[in-house]
């Protein structure tokens, strides 16, 4: 009919071109997968990381409690809500926990530590550690015991500085920070030792079954077997000979 526009189809071969030319193909694995890379690599620009292992383990080590600092300190700039405040700083604090309990510390130092109660009502401490410490980057060991150890006395300064202020509301807030800290700092403390009792103990196995070969092998009697065997072994033909030599002259 005039006037109608005529139906056009596409071609397999325009399908082609314009897939070709101006529609990339749809890659979001690898663009997922470059983001990460970009991202681990700008972390590895930043000085105490250049040198981690996990650079991105030791960046979220450090993120959640320096959040719940940062947050403590200046939110009355931005907002006088105790309650909003309290319980965003308690969030920060409880995803700060968990992290260094079941994440950072396995990664950045091999260590790993629970509890559970027994059925006597007792409490019982379980520790988990690589088997060779020397495994551990030291930069990452670094960062995880500052990371560590940092926090409790920020907490505690601020804990005295409440107490002289009289600021008994955030005294709650300052004493489950210092709580849901210790916690760790005591769990990883016993960890470590213990993980260094297995090292000593493994080496002092080594040096005691070193120290049985050696007096076995210096013993009289296991020399004299040694030396016996060694002449049946090497001087069998001299004996032949001299029994010869008697036999011929008598």
């Amino acid at each position: 009919m005039k006037g109608e526009e005529e139906l056009s189809f596409l071609s397999e071969q325009d399908l082609n071109d314009h897939m070709d030319g101006n529609y990339p193909s749809a890659n979001p694995v690898g663009e997922t997968t470059s983001r990460v890379n970009n991202f681990s690599s700008k972390l590895n620009e930043i000085g105490f990381l250049r040198n981690s292992s996990h650079p991105i383990t030791a960046c979220f080590h450090l993120l959640f409690k320096t959040l719940a600092l940062l947050l403590y300190l200046f939110s009355g700039m931005f907002t006088s809500n105790y309650i909003f405040v309290a319980v965003l700083v308690i969030l920060l604090l409880a995803f700060d926990f968990w992290t260094v309990k079941n994440v950072t510390g396995r990664l950045l130092v091999g260590l790993r530590w629970w509890s559970h109660v027994r059925e006597d009502g007792s409490n019982e401490w379980v520790f988990e550690s690589l088997e060779n410490m020397n495994e551990v980057n030291p930069n990452d060991s670094r960062v995880f015991w500052f990371g560590l150890y940092a926090p409790v006395g920020a907490w505690g300064g601020l804990l005295v500085i409440d107490l002289l202020k009289f600021n008994l509301q955030w005294l709650v807030v300052v004493a489950a920070a210092l709580a849901m800290s210790m916690a760790n700092v005591v769990g990883y403390t016993k960890c470590s030792s213990d993980a260094k009792k297995k090292m000593q103990g493994l080496l002092d196995q080594g040096s005691a079954g070193l120290g049985v070969m050696t007096a076995f092998g210096q013993s009289s009697g296991v020399q004299s077997a040694l030396s016996g065997l060694f002449n049946i072994l090497g001087g069998g033909g001299g004996s032949n000979t001299a029994a010869a030599d008697v036999s011929v002259s008598v």
